[in-house]
């Protein structure tokens, strides 16, 4: 399962319920420039938005910058 996270809060959002405006970062990669979620009817933006997933272990594993 994917997610977008709020660093700030510690949030996690469903990817599927979210979009999202990437961006190459110099030296490989990419990076979440701004994200809103729209779960309840009206779009939330999402403050330091992160891609990845939940891991094994339960912790949140980053695929973005």
């Amino acid at each position: 399962m994917l997610v977008v996270k709020n660093e700030t809060s510690g949030v996690v959002y469903p990817a599927d319920l979210c979009t999202w405006v990437e961006a190459p970062v110099s030296g490989g990669g990419y990076a979440i420039n701004t994200a809103s979620f729209y779960g309840t009817g009206s779009a939330v933006s999402i403050a330091t938005p992160v891609l990845g997933y939940i891991g094994k272990s339960g912790r949140f594993v980053k695929m973005s910058s």
